[in-house]
């Protein structure tokens, strides 16, 4: 009995010349497909993996970028937290009241506001406290280097409404205004 190997011999040599050369067109046909097939798969897993490696920089950029972006939203917050808390202008009347002396102005009246939350959440731990304050008959270099004055201290204490009216008979004018300040909640 013939072997398989022995049998496609003996078929092999009874083909004409042509017919072999045919043949072995077509098997080199046959394993450059194969050839192309296994390349483009390839091709493909590796474009594949690449396009994943690319969205997982682009992702990895993204939170490097929001790391920072929170760190310095944190570092401002603490600094702000340590303004409130070590620079806190509790008695607002006084400090007005001091300041008024040393700028030459007689507070012509204050009145408290009270105090709130500075914003409109519930859980917020910043408090805001209003003292509306009348000046009258006040020059405006005065009211200028007064409302400076206010607002260029360690603390958080800004002028928050301004409404002033001029004298017609004098060089003089009207203010009232609220000056708040901000503090942590104890």
């Amino acid at each position: 009995m013939a072997s398989p190997l022995d049998s496609l011999r003996t078929s092999l040599g009874r083909l004409s010349s042509r017919d072999r050369n045919l043949l072995a067109l077509m098997g080199v046909a046959i394993a450059l497909f194969v050839v192309f097939l296994v390349g483009h798969g390839l091709s493909a897993a590796t474009a594949k993996h690449e396009a994943r490696i690319k969205l997982k920089q682009t992702q990895l950029r993204e939170v490097a970028q929001l790391t920072r972006g929170y760190r310095e939203a944190e570092l401002q917050r603490t600094d702000i937290e340590r303004k409130l808390r070590d620079h806190a202008v509790r008695n607002l009347f006084s400090y007005l009241e001091d300041l008024g002396k040393k700028d030459g102005l007689d507070i012509g009246g204050m009145t408290d506001k009270g105090s709130t939350s500075a914003s409109d959440d519930k859980s917020s731990k910043i408090m805001k406290s209003s003292v509306e304050v009348t000046l009258t008959h006040v020059q405006i270099s005065q009211l200028t280097k007064f409302l400076n004055d206010v607002e260029t201290n360690p603390g958080m204490v800004r002028v928050t409404r301004l409404q002033i009216r001029p004298r017609e008979d004098e060089a003089v004018l009207d203010a009232w205004f609220t000056v708040s300040t901000y503090y942590l909640k104890s």
